[in-house]
């Protein structure tokens, strides 16, 4: 909520100041027209000037209270002219986007995926994962006989590649409702119903699992999982909390379905300081889906760590899973999005609970939950958290599975 402070001084000229944080954005699309607007609500700020990443954004009009304010586009960042401020204000952005069919923004298929750092390409945006903003978002344009599945808000603090919408001839299948009232549903296209009853029969148990294990779910009272047509060869999801993605050859994958919904606490719940902590994310949440899964089906969890050890033997020991910096690793370019951290993360977590028991684990991430909720987080403060919540300090392990060039042999840490 923005707090009225007056008039805007309309003459500040546009100035660079990346500094000054997005608190909150809500966005309306026109998926026909390509035309959309944002109202960004910006923190205070000792300094001028606003800096937004736009990606190739077609900015046509800035206001603020209905005043016209000077900006400055400067290709793929967008300059603001707005005055120091002790108080949040919010700024409506005017503009047009354009497809993109390079997993980079609007797909012309109908889906929309930002991660990790193109939500430029579809809103004014800060695209750092430490960075959380709550979201509404509305969809309008769609064409005849088809369905836009998306959030129409987000409530909790949100890193930026969250927000997404998908878009195709939509059947919504209600699964159940959790213990804390939340219901589970998952969304699939002509001829998938049987495949995603398969895909999502646990998906409420699982659900409930993590909500009554970590606390309280922070997106909102409605989730599941949304089939999506990727293209060929595309497999997996992504954690567009509350509603996730799920590519639609992945859609009958139990494994993906609760990796997916788990991410609403590990990688969504609680952000990423830098994207050096990719594996607190896709570690954490690899791990959980075969924990959970073991919990709810033993033979079915049994599996999937079984495929998850077999794709082991596979990744190369030289593959980056938790570079010792912050802010210097690209998460695409410098390879860190690999099945290395997935999978080595998984098993940390595994070795973990085979020395303490998976419950002080699970424990301990709960602890973990409670404290950096809504909140970024670096892998080094799991360990902290890890260490003092059992006694067990997982600093060797933990170097010997996320860093060592030699993966370890699966089984209980030293």
């Amino acid at each position: 909520m923005s707090v009225d402070a007056g008039p805007l001084d309309a003459s500040v000229p546009a100035t660079a100041n990346a500094e000054r944080e997005v608190v909150a954005t809500g966005l309306a699309f026109d998926v026909t027209a390509l035309t959309a607007s944002a109202t960004i609500t910006l923190g205070p700020s000792a300094n001028p000037g606003a800096t937004l990443e736009i990606g190739d954004l077609d900015i046509t009009r800035v206001q603020s209270g209905g005043v016209d304010l000077e900006f400055a586009d400067r290709g793929s960042t967008l300059d603001l002219g707005l005055p120091p401020s002790s108080a949040p204000v919010d700024v409506t952005i005017t503009y047009g986007f354009h497809h993109h069919d390079l997993d980079d923004g609007a797909a012309t298929a109908g889906y929309t995926l930002t991660w990790p750092y193109y939500c430029g390409n579809l809103f004014p945006c800060h695209s750092q994962p430490s960075d959380g903003t709550t979201f509404t978002l509305d969809v309008t344009g769609v064409p005849a006989g088809k369905t836009a599945v998306f959030p129409p808000s987000i409530p909790g603090q949100a890193p930026a590649y969250q927000v997404a919408w998908s878009i195709d001839s939509y059947t919504q299948l209600d699964l159940g409702t959790t213990d804390a009232g939340t219901l589970v549903s998952v969304w699939y296209r002509p001829g998938e119903q049987a495949t995603a009853v398969a895909g999502t029969a646990d998906l409420v148990g699982a659900f409930d699992w993590l909500e009554r294990t970590f606390g309280p779910y922070q997106f909102g009272n409605h989730v599941g999982s949304v089939s999506v047509n990727w293209g060929p060869g595309a497999y997996g999801g992504m954690e567009h909390h509350p509603r996730w993605h799920i590519a639609n050859i992945a859609l009958g994958d139990e494994e993906t379905n609760v990796h997916e919904a788990s991410h609403g606490w590990f990688g969504d719940g609680i952000r990423l300081k830098c994207w050096e902590d990719f594996v607190l994310s896709e570690g954490t949440v690899s791990y959980l889906a075969g924990h959970i899964l073991e919990l709810q089906k033993p033979m079915l969890g049994a599996q999937v760590w079984a495929s998850y050890q077999s794709q082991l033997s596979r990744v190369p020991g030289t593959s980056p899973v938790w570079p010792d910096s912050c802010g210097t690793v690209d998460v695409l370019r410098d390879n860190l999005f690999s099945i290395a951290p997935y999978l080595r993360g998984a098993f940390f977590y595994r070795a973990v609970a085979l020395k303490i028991g998976a419950d002080k684990l699970d424990h301990a991430l709960a602890t973990f939950y409670r404290q950096y909720a809504g909140k970024p987080a670096r892998m080094s403060d799991m360990l902290t958290t890890i260490a003092s919540d059992t006694g067990f300090d997982p600093t060797s392990c933990a170097q010997a599975w996320l860093r060592s060039t030699t993966i370890p042999a699966v089984g209980p840490c030293p």
